[in-house]
């Protein structure tokens, strides 16, 4: 019978095979990342009372012109309907929602979209002399498209609302 060390050791190997395999397949999937920032001459606490009510992407994102909340703007679980301007809809799980570190995430459910498994985090950090710096990052698959068009869909979104935020801000 093997030694407790030479069990550790197997199980240790085990774990680290199905580790990579995991991360094979992920990476086999087309998991994307995406992450954009923006430095604004603004304090976080100010950028925050825009950016952080889950319902309000209407109120700084150039695409999106209607918002419709069910449950509660800083809340997990709740639901929201984006209305964008060619009448498409987007609908979105908040997934957590934190005031004190000024960051929510949230998930895509349903979205015209190239984009299947789509999770997403908006940040706002203070930089000290008046600014703050806002990031926006997302980890997806491609879907009905090439990760490098779902990629550039995704980053073109992030930009055009950042760039807005740049232009109220700056």
């Amino acid at each position: 019978m093997p030694s407790v060390a030479t069990r550790h050791t197997l199980v240790s190997i085990l774990f680290l095979a199905v580790a990579l395999a995991c991360a094979q397949a992920r990476a086999e999937a087309g998991q994307i990342q995406v992450r954009e920032t923006v430095t604004l001459k603004a304090g976080a606490d100010a950028v925050w009372a825009l950016i952080g009510d889950f319902n309000g992407l209407y109120r700084w994102h150039p695409a999106v012109v209607n918002s419709i909340l069910d449950g509660d703007r800083s809340q997990a679980g709740s639901l929201r309907i984006l209305v964008l301007g060619d009448g498409a809809r987007i609908v979105e799980r908040q997934q957590s929602h934190d005031d004190g570190q000024r960051s929510y995430g949230y998930e895509i459910l349903y979205s015209p979209l190239p984009v299947s498994g789509y999770q997403s985090q908006i940040s706002v950090t203070p930089m000290g002399g008046g600014k703050c710096q806002v990031s926006w990052s997302s980890t997806f698959s491609a879907a009905g498209a090439t990760d490098a068009k779902a990629e550039e869909t995704i980053r073109g979104i992030y930009r055009a609302g950042l760039d807005h935020l740049a232009s109220l801000f700056n």
